[in-house]
């Protein structure tokens, strides 16, 4: 009886490696799984400088925006597309008024609309939204 229990715990300890690599193999591929899917974020580089506003004294803006995309996939597509982005951003923000640009209510519907706008390019262009969201890093105006 303690000779087959004795067999039976070597056999277990000899099998150990093979068990242990195994469970290294399924652990490597989640994590590559894991690391392509994980949040990217691309920042539309250089920031965003420009006038807006269609009444009385020229008024400036200068904004950083970063784009937060899922995947390797997902960040070659957009960076592909970020001269369109910005284009269409730039056309965006210019035609905003004060009160957008100087409430912090006013900035968050912006980033929605700008959020919406971006995904409407990469649903034109790509077939597929692929942002997950946009950031302004840095918000500064002057009226």
């Amino acid at each position: 009886m303690f000779r087959a229990a004795l067999l039976a715990i070597m056999s277990l300890l000899l099998a150990w490696p093979i068990w242990a690599s195994a469970e290294e193999e399924a652990v490597d591929e989640e994590s590559a799984a894991e690391a392509s899917a994980q949040a990217r974020y691309i920042h539309l580089e250089p920031a965003f400088v420009l006038n807006y506003g269609s009444e009385g004294r020229m008024k400036y803006l200068r904004t950083e925006v970063a784009l937060r995309v899922t995947g390797s996939d997902a960040a070659s597509r957009v960076s592909h597309h970020k001269p369109y982005i910005r284009n269409n951003l730039v056309m965006l923000l210019s035609a905003q008024e004060g009160d957008v640009m100087n409430t912090a209510q006013g900035r968050e519907s912006l980033r929605q609309v700008a959020l919406d706008e971006v995904r409407a390019v990469m649903v034109e262009l790509e077939g597929s939204p692929y942002i997950d969201d946009l950031y302004f890093s840095n918000f500064v105006v002057q009226n």
